[in-house]
C-alpha cells in the first residue's frame, strides 16, 4: 500500500543542429520533517479505537493521519550521533586507534582487532577498514573516468577501484540527474559557458564525466537501490552477509481481535540483509538466515505535509514487516484463510458443477472429434492403400489444452505461502527474553543515505497479530543525520555506521551457563535437605 510508483525519464533527443540540449533545472534538496512525539505511557490493543481496526481504515496514502503514529507510540529522535543510536557503542571503529597503527605493524595488529561473530567466523579487522575507508575516498572524477575508461590527464595515474566498483558505476549514473555536491559550486554551468564561447567543440559525450541529462526527480528507481546496495555490501560482505531481494513479498499482516473480521496487510518494496550459512550444501541451495537488518528507497523529491508522513509509514512498515519475520524463528506459518468455510466447503451450492469457460468448448470439440474419427476410419477402408490422407483436424476443432487452471480454480485451498521456504527465520542479534527486537533500517533519499534504530516491543507484535490484552510501551526510533554519498568524508562516515550495525548484530552472544547441581539434584529455596 505505501510502495512507491516507478518513474522514468525520457531520453534526451539533440537539437537540430546536433548540439546536446540543455539540461532541466537541477531538482532541490529536500528532506521530511516528520518527527512524533509520543508519552511514555502503556498503550493498549483494544483502546478507545483497536490499533488494528485503526490501520485497516488506511486505504490510500491521503488517510495516513498523525493519531496513526500515536496509537502506535511512535517517538522519533532526529539527528542522532552514531554512539546514542548503537545500544553498545563499542561496536563502532575506533578510527583514531586504528589509523595511528603502523602500515608496518598492520598484520600483527589485524588479529586482535577481529571479534568472534555468531556464525562462527571472526569479524574483519584493522586492514579491511582501512582498505574500506581508502577505496571511498577517492575523488569522484578519478573514479568516474576509471568507471568510463576515460584515459587520466597528463602526468596522472588511474585510480584502482577495488572493491568499490560497482558503487561507483551506480554514483556514476547518479551524476547524470543529480549535481555532485563535491564539485565546486557552478561548475556545470561554468563548464557550459566555456563550450559556448570556445570555438572548438566539446569532447563526445563518452570522453566526459559528469554529464547530467535529467534532474534527481526523473532518476530511474532501479539506480539507487543498486546505489544502496553495493554500498551496504562493501561492509556486509566482510561480516558473512549479503544484501538481496526477498522471493516473497514483504508484507506487514495485521489481524484484528476479532475472528469474524478480515485479515489485511500492507506490503512494502524493501530489501533486506541476510546471513549466509557457513555450510556449502546449504549456502549453494540459496538458503538465507535472519533476516539481520532491512533497506528502503524511495523515489519522492518534495515533501509536504502529507507527504512527510507517508514517507515514514513506508519506513514503519518495512521495520514492523522485518520484526514479524524476526519473531517467526522456531514457529510454524499459518496460512491466510485456513480453517475458513472459503476454503473447506464447495462452492456452487455444494455441488461438482458443471462446465465453465473453456470446458464448454472442449465438450463440444471432443464431440466433432470423435465422429470425424468415425468418418476416417470408413473412408480409409473404402479407398484404396495409395489413396489421400484422412483430413487433419483444424486449429479451431482441437481439444483445446491448458485445462489444468480449471482443475486449479476447483480446488479448496487457502492462498499461497507468504512465508520463504528457503529462509530460516531468526532474530539475529537480540537477546535472549528481552521484550523488544532492535530493528536497523537503511533508509536512502535522493542521493543520501540515514541509519535508524527502532526498538520494537513484543507486545506491539502481539497486538498486530490479534491477540488480547497486549500491551507496549513507547516505539522509539533513533535517526542519524542523512549522508551525502558524493561527498567521500560523508559516505566513510556513514560506512562507519554500517560497521558498527553489522558488528552489534553479528555479535557472539554468550549464553548463561547452566547452574551446577552436582547431583543432577535441583532443591527449591528453602528446602531441607536431611544427610544420614
Amino acid at each position: 500500500m505505501f510502495s512507491g510508483l516507478s518513474h522514468f525519464s525520457a531520453f534526451q533527443l539533440p537539437t537540430i543542429d546536433g548540439t546536446p540540449r540543455k539540461p532541466p533545472p537541477a531538482t532541490e534538496l529536500q528532506f521530511p520533517q516528520c518527527t512524533p512525539q509520543a508519552e511514555d505511557t502503556p498503550h493498549l490493543a483494544q483502546g478507545d479505537q483497536p490499533l488494528v481496526s485503526l490501520l485497516q481504515s488506511i486505504y490510500r496514502p491521503a488517510d495516513i493521519h498523525p493519531a496513526h503514529f500515536e496509537a502506535l507510540g511512535l517517538h522519533v529522535y532526529r539527528d542522532v550521533a552514531p554512539h546514542d543510536i548503537l545500544p553498545d557503542p563499542s561496536f563502532l571503529p575506533p578510527v583514531e586507534t586504528w589509523m595511528s597503527i603502523d602500515r608496518d605493524d598492520l598484520e600483527e595488529a589485524n588479529p586482535q582487532t577481529r571479534k568472534p561473530l555468531n556464525n562462527g567466523n571472526l569479524s574483519p579487522g584493522v586492514q579491511t577498514y582501512l582498505e574500506r575507508q581508502s577505496e571511498l575516498s577517492l575523488d569522484n572524477t578519478a573514479a568516474f573516468r576509471s568507471v568510463r575508461r576515460i584515459p587520466p590527464p597528463a602526468g596522472e595515474q588511474s585510480v584502482r577501484l577495488g572493491n568499490a566498483y560497482e558503487f561507483y558505476k551506480n554514483l556514476e549514473f547518479f551524476s547524470g540527474y543529480w549535481i555532485d555536491t563535491s564539485l565546486p559550486p557552478g561548475t556545470e554551468e561554468e563548464k557550459q559557458k566555456l563550450y559556448e564561447n570556445s570555438e572548438t567543440p566539446p569532447p563526445p559525450t563518452h570522453l566526459q564525466t559528469h554529464v547530467r541529462t535529467g534532474s534527481g526527480d526523473q532518476l530511474p528507481p532501479d539506480y539507487r537501490q543498486h546505489l544502496l546496495t553495493a554500498f551496504v555490501k562493501l561492509v556486509a560482505y566482510d561480516f558473512g552477509c549479503n544484501v538481496s531481494l526477498p522471493r516473497c513479498e514483504p508484507r506487514l499482516s495485521v489481524t484484528p481481535l476479532s475472528p469474524a473480521a478480515p485479515s489485511t496487510y500492507f506490503s512494502s518494496g524493501c530489501t533486506f540483509i541476510y546471513r549466509s550459512p557457513t555450510d556449502r550444501a546449504s549456502a549453494r541451495a540459496g538458503i538465507v538466515e535472519g533476516p539481520v537488518a532491512t533497506l528502503s528507497c524511495r523515489t519522492a523529491t518534495t515533501f509536504s505535509i502529507q507527504d512527510e508522513q507517508l514517507d515514514l509509514a513506508r519506513e514503519v512498515v518495512a521495520v514492523l514487516l522485518t520484526a514479524q519475520q524476526r519473531a517467526r524463528g522456531g514457529k510454524a506459518e499459518k496460512r491466510f484463510g485456513e480453517g475458513k468455510w472459503w476454503t473447506e466447503k464447495k462452492r456452487w451450492g455444494g455441488g461438482p458443477g458443471g462446465p465453465i469457460g473453456r470446458e464448454v468448448d472442449k465438450v463440444e470439440v471432443l464431440g466433432v472429434g470423435e465422429k470425424m474419427e468415425t468418418d476416417s476410419i470408413t473412408s480409409m477402408k473404402a479407398t484404396s492403400t495409395i489413396g489421400p490422407s484422412p483430413a487433419k483436424r483444424t486449429k479451431k476443432e482441437r481439444a483445446p489444452g491448458n485445462m489444468s487452471i480449471y482443475d486449479n480454480y476447483r480446488k479448496l485451498t487457502p492462498p499461497s505461502s507468504t512465508w520463504d521456504r528457503k529462509a530460516r527465520y531468526e532474530a539475529i542479534g537480540k537477546l535472549p527474553g528481552h521484550a523488544f527486537d532492535d530493528i536497523f533500517l537503511v533508509s536512502a533519499l535522493n542521493h543520501h543515505i540515514s541509519i535508524i534504530r527502532v526498538s520494537v516491543p513484543t507486545g506491539l507484535l502481539d497486538a498486530l497479530d490479534g491477540k488480547p490484552d497486549a500491551e507496549w510501551g513507547r516505539v522509539c526510533m533513533w535517526r542519524s543525520k542523512w549522508y551525502d554519498l558524493f561527498l567521500a568524508k560523508e559516505r566513510i562516515e556513514a560506512m562507519q555506521m554500517v560497521w558498527g550495525m553489522m558488528g552489534y548484530l553479528m555479535r557472539k552472544i554468550e549464553t548463561p551457563p547452566a547452574p551446577d547441581t552436582g547431583s543432577g539434584l535441583q532443591l527449591e529455596a528453602g528446602t531441607k535437605m536431611d544427610v544420614d
